[in-house]
């Protein structure tokens, strides 16, 4: 295989207190990006005189009105010169490592088109959880991970969106990130990508996922109903002949939505709650959707 290159494509909006140290993640990989590309929605604050303080040489800066997150991103892809094509949200921070591991991760499956890692919660300054996740031990090194669905059915997601690589064919194939969409557009192009085949896979914590950064999209926006990517999802099931599949498919959706519901109990947006765990769906997690019910019932009391 040719030398890998990759591009970088860093969605900016709003940032101003955490896109630094994002591009001096980036800029410190013992794997140098080939080209790093900031696409500005609409930043309202100093943000874009951050990035140009950063004074990176392979850094191009592309300012757009504000259109969101998934407009900004396929606009990166649209701008890179590379295949590969590496991902990573202005608030969270790489590993040194990140980009060498997904080199290696290329160069061992070659074949594949989507790869990605492991990561860590950060809350604060020194808060680091690991996320829950329903995986055996695993080779270091790499390995497919082809039940996706499952795994992220009975706990967190494998992979965040800023430790994911894809190639600039795959993308474009499956139609980039939904434009229009304020939040689940990651979980809209994953669930497409593991329809199409297996990811390459890094257990390797190689992301610093952050929580509590300022503008984040999940504080802005609290959803009332099961997102667009989990609908089309559900739609797609009905037509599916491998029962298996279905099933992982639809708990994962299951899962989606019995954790929105947890979000709104929290938000105090009870009734909304219980309207998404009285969704037929919610059966397939009846641990979750009996406890949330009740969780719902009795926050008030505790109030």
């Amino acid at each position: 295989m040719n030398r890998i290159k990759f591009s970088v494509v860093i969605p900016l909006y709003n940032k101003e207190k955490s896109i630094a140290k994002t591009l001096a993640s980036v800029k410190q990989q013992r794997f140098p990006a080939s080209e790093i590309i900031v696409i500005d929605d609409g930043s309202t604050d100093n943000s874009i005189k951050q990035v140009l303080a950063a004074n990176i040489p392979t850094l191009k800066l592309i300012k757009q009105t504000n259109k969101g997150v998934s407009a900004a991103r396929n606009l990166g892809v649209e701008k890179s010169s590379n295949e590969f094509i590496a991902f990573i949200d202005a608030d969270d921070q790489w590993s040194p490592f990140f980009l060498d591991e997904m080199r290696k991760l290329i160069n061992k499956f070659p074949e594949q088109a989507f790869f990605a890692s492991n990561y860590q919660k950060v809350q604060g300054k020194s808060l680091y959880q690991n996320p829950k996740l329903a995986l055996p031990d695993m080779d270091a090194t790499g390995v497919l991970l082809s039940n996706y669905f499952e795994v992220s059915g009975q706990g967190d997601l494998p992979f965040m969106a800023s430790s994911t690589v894809i190639t600039k064919k795959l993308f474009k194939q499956l139609g980039g990130f939904p434009v229009g969409e304020a939040m689940g557009e990651d979980q809209a192009l994953f669930s497409q990508a593991c329809l199409h085949s297996p990811i390459a896979y890094s257990p390797l914590i190689l992301l610093f996922y952050h929580t509590d950064s300022e503008n984040r999209a999940c504080e802005r926006h609290i959803p009332s109903e099961i997102l667009p990517f989990a609908q089309r999802l559900i739609a797609w099931s009905a037509s599916c002949n491998d029962e298996a599949l279905k099933r992982s498919v639809l708990t994962y959706c299951a899962a989606h939505a019995c954790n929105l519901a947890k979000i709104n109990i929290q938000m105090g947006n009870l009734e909304t709650a219980r309207q998404l765990l009285n969704q037929d769906i919610c059966a397939l997690k009846p641990v979750h959707q009996v406890v949330f019910k009740l969780w719902s019932y009795l926050r008030p009391l505790s109030q």
